[in-house]
């Protein structure tokens, strides 16, 4: 038997969408909408690949094969071709986060539009309206094939796109970027094998690749890490009791929560790292046990986990930030908070994300504590926070000499500072005579 298709490149993706599936079963488990919805996406894909490769082998047999196994085949491959395009729209919509009762409407909407494809798909074999069979199994297009084959698959992509492309804000800048040009590209595949390489498959192999790229670009983001890691914690929680959870919070957990905030602030080279070495140096002056010194390393690791909701392009402005874009920055204090407050296993470990900002004399934020009103763990990150700010390139200032770093805390002693931590500060500070205590680019 002949094909009257090529099928190459379909049959070469088809074990790498198995292997990213497979992955995806075994590693990819959290229960998040985002994961839920690239998994469902990724099987669809992966399904209708092969099945389209199977319908081209089965069509090209023409006679051979009864006619109803024809319509099973083409229908199926017609049904999934649909499908790949209306569950992107759902994973564009996880990622949005939107209201429900938006969801609800736009559910409707997506359903009604599906179900008018089915039902033109499971009718055909009937009315004929799609595609027919001669007697000799010859495949014959009819009236309503383009819209109906490719016209439904490339409308639930294009609605995906306008959603993407009208609720930017939703999506951090990367997202759009890569989702769109995977979209399109996409897109631009399908109607060029309607339009110009009918015998030609490569709509599944577009779509495949399209799925690669998303995964590889989009589904290990911070905030998807983030996520997992989280998850991890409170699974921690459930199973063991919480003297034996602490034991098992090991430090490369934290660090990676650490690194995946200050992965987001392109002027940032182990910020929270460098906070929570000062943080344990000056709990170990001030004459803490090692277990509050591990604790308080911890709180200045994740001091900043906040940050992993501020959008990117504001952490990183070049320049001083507006009224707006300042009161935006100030709410990673009380989402770190929110984050942290749910790891029981660490009672405190919220404490420095929420309050590192306030100030000694009662001008910080967000609750305008001062004095020993702030708990002494937030009052040590904050000098800690400081003085790696001024040591460190930022996207609004160069680091400052060791000079003028020590002369700004002593300034700042009594106001912005606890003064006997402050002092602290200073004494490391003096101690520090080739200056490694600030960030090394």
């Amino acid at each position: 038997m002949t094909l009257d298709y090529n099928i190459f490149l379909e049959v070469a993706v088809i074990p790498f969408n198995m292997i990213l599936c497979a992955f995806l079963v075994i590693r990819y488990t959290d229960p998040t909408p985002v994961n839920k919805a690239f998994r469902r996406f990724a099987f669809t894909v992966m399904i209708a690949d092969i099945i389209d490769v199977l319908t081209a082998i089965v069509t090209s047999a023409k006679g051979l094969i009864p006619n109803p196994i024809h319509y099973a085949f083409n229908i199926t491959d017609s049904i999934f071709a649909a499908f790949s395009g209306f569950f992107l729209i759902y994973y564009v919509y996880a990622y949005a986060k939107m209201e429900k009762e938006e969801l609800k409407r736009r559910n409707i909407i997506n359903s009604a539009l599906m179900a008018v494809d089915l039902f033109l798909l499971l009718t055909n074999p009937i009315t004929g309206w799609v595609f027919t069979y001669s007697d000799k199994g010859e495949y014959i297009h009819q009236a309503l094939f383009l819209p109906v084959a490719y016209g439904f698959p490339v409308l639930f992509f294009a609605i995906g796109s306008a959603y993407m492309l009208t609720h930017r804000e939703a999506y951090r800048p990367g997202q759009v970027k890569t989702l769109i040009v995977a979209i399109i590209i996409g897109s631009i595949m399908f109607l060029t094998q309607m339009l110009f390489f009918d015998n030609a498959l490569i709509t599944f192999y577009a779509a495949s690749m399209g799925v690669l790229v998303i995964f590889l670009s989009l589904e290990t983001p911070d905030y998807v890490e983030l996520v997992r890691t989280l998850t991890e914690l409170h699974e921690s929680q459930a199973r063991e009791a919480a003297a034996e959870a602490k034991g098992r919070l090991s430090q490369e957990v934290m660090m990676a929560l650490s690194k995946a905030v200050d992965a987001k602030d392109h002027y940032t080279n182990g910020h929270s790292e460098r906070v929570a070495r000062y943080s344990r140096e000056i709990a170990k002056r001030l004459g803490w046990s090692e277990i509050e010194q591990d604790e308080i390393y911890s709180m200045g690791l994740l001091h900043d986990i906040g940050k992993i909701g501020v959008q990117e392009e504001i952490i990183n402005k070049k320049g001083y930030l507006t009224d707006e874009e300042f009161d935006e920055i100030k709410k990673h204090t009380t989402t770190g908070w929110g984050i942290l407050k749910t790891i029981t296993e660490i009672p405190g470990l919220s404490t420095g994300a929420r309050w590192h900002h306030e100030r000694y004399d009662g001008g910080g934020y967000p609750d305008g504590l001062a004095g020993d009103d702030i708990p002494k763990e937030a009052r040590i990150i904050c000098v800690a926070d400081c003085y790696d700010a001024m040591t460190s390139k930022r996207s609004y200032s160069k680091p400052k000499s060791q000079h003028e770093v020590r002369a700004e805390i002593e300034r700042c002693s009594g106001s912005q500072f606890d003064p006997e931590i402050a002092e602290i500060m200073i004494e490391m500070i003096d101690e520090d005579k080739e200056f490694e205590m600030r960030e090394h680019i």
